[in-house]
């Protein structure tokens, strides 16, 4: 390698590094602020399956949004709908 590739080669690497910083920076801001407390806290659904529900929302911030819009009725419904077609527990 030439002195000329390592330079490159450096500046690419820190370049990489920077991204990747930034976007785990980024990460918690993607979350639904208080998307925890309201998907934890729904009646009659076992931890398992809630934390199974938060994990979906927190990697779809559109429907964590609209899911704290929700009533609690619509809540429970979306909650029935979506783990009897996704939770197999």
């Amino acid at each position: 390698m030439t002195d000329e590739d390592v330079v490159v080669f450096n500046g690419m690497k820190q370049a990489v590094s920077d991204v990747a910083a930034a976007v785990r920076e980024s990460i918690h801001a993607e979350a639904a602020p208080e998307i925890y407390n309201v998907v934890i806290n729904c009646p009659g659904f076992s931890r398992e399956a809630l934390m199974y529900a938060l994990n979906h929302m927190m990697e779809h911030k559109a429907t964590s949004l609209v899911f704290l819009d929700m009533t609690p009725d619509d809540r429970d419904l979306w909650l029935k709908t979506f783990l009897a077609k996704h939770y197999h527990n």
